[in-house]
């Protein structure tokens, strides 16, 4: 057998911020749009521990499931958790009702890593070290701006996503590719003072690269997926693959403009908000794509078949 999507779940707690925030900055709302495509975004209260958030996604799904001791292993992936002893996960499987025998981890790759969260869970599923496997995606990415900084305040926002993995017979293997350069780790960093040091127009470029040579592996190995979501990074990288990848003829998400980029859980909050809207079925092959820093790039394409409500 084969893993693939079976449920997916969102939170995307706190208060929605629109671009009229940022007047005292200088920025207007059209400089914004149309700088990033981005009109509105959610920001936690600084309070609000990840661990509830991520907890909040995984819940619903853990209630759906007829016994939640069937999930084996938990990852939760963050780019925006602050403490380093302990980590969240264990408190996330505890907050969600998971089982104490579940292994759960968590893990960083910057943007990329929902991209390699599911990668290592579907790997665990195929290879029959799990039955089940929830990947949660949670992210604070305004308490790592400087949010007077104008360049980088506007762009990031925060919401949490999880997906079950699982075997079924009727999935097809899934396909991945993944790279790393650490030479490049200074083109997208925190700084010394606090907030998000980019390099925006080599980080510009380097995405649309290396996102659209992710979709078109993809397509030549394996079974072609049926959408494309690359991460919600900002919208002109997003219409740039779109144009690159034109000729494989499939939809290609953009779902920027009302959550701006939220780092790890952009593509599962976009896949989440496609399948709510209609604008998806809820079955057929997701193609995942994703550059962050590291800096590391991906793609996955994986089956799903889901339920038609992803939110609680």
């Amino acid at each position: 057998m084969s893993a693939g999507i079976v449920d997916i779940a969102t939170a995307k707690p706190g208060r929605a911020i629109d671009n009229d925030h940022f007047a005292p900055l200088g920025l207007t709302d059209e400089w914004i749009r149309r700088r990033s495509g981005i009109g509105a975004r959610s920001w936690l209260p600084d309070e609000t521990p990840l661990a509830e958030v991520a907890a909040e996604a995984c819940a619903p799904i853990v209630t759906r499931m007829d016994a939640s001791s069937s999930i084996d292993v938990l990852i939760v992936v963050s780019t925006s958790v602050r403490q380093r002893i302990p980590g969240i996960a264990q408190k996330v499987a505890q907050l969600a009702g998971l089982r104490p025998s579940v292994l759960a981890f968590d893990m960083n790759a910057a943007c990329c890593g929902f991209v390699y969260g599911l990668v290592t869970g579907l790997s665990l599923c195929e290879a029959g070290q799990a039955r089940s496997v929830l990947v949660c995606s949670v992210e604070a990415m305004s308490r790592l701006v400087d949010r007077t900084d104008r360049q980088t305040a506007c762009l990031f926002g925060d919401g949490s996503a999880a997906v079950l993995l699982e075997d079924r017979e009727e999935f097809a293997r899934f396909c991945h590719v993944a790279g790393c350069d650490g030479s490049q780790e200074g083109l997208m960093r925190e700084t010394d003072a606090g907030g998000i040091h980019l390099d925006g127009m080599q980080v510009y470029d380097r995405a649309v690269r290396r996102m659209s040579e992710s979709a078109q592996y993809l397509f030549d190995h394996g079974a072609a997926p049926t959408v494309v979501i690359g991460h919600q990074a900002n919208s002109r990288i997003l219409e740039q693959v779109r144009r690159f990848t034109a000729h494989l003829e499939v939809p290609f998400v953009n779902r920027i403009e009302n959550s701006g980029n939220t780092s790890s859980a952009s593509i599962p909050l976009a896949f989440a908000a496609e399948l709510d809207t209609g604008s998806l079925r809820g079955s057929g092959r997701l193609g995942a794509v994703a550059y962050g820093a590291g800096e590391a790039w991906g793609g996955v394409s994986v089956d799903y078949r889901v339920p038609t409500v992803t939110a609680p």
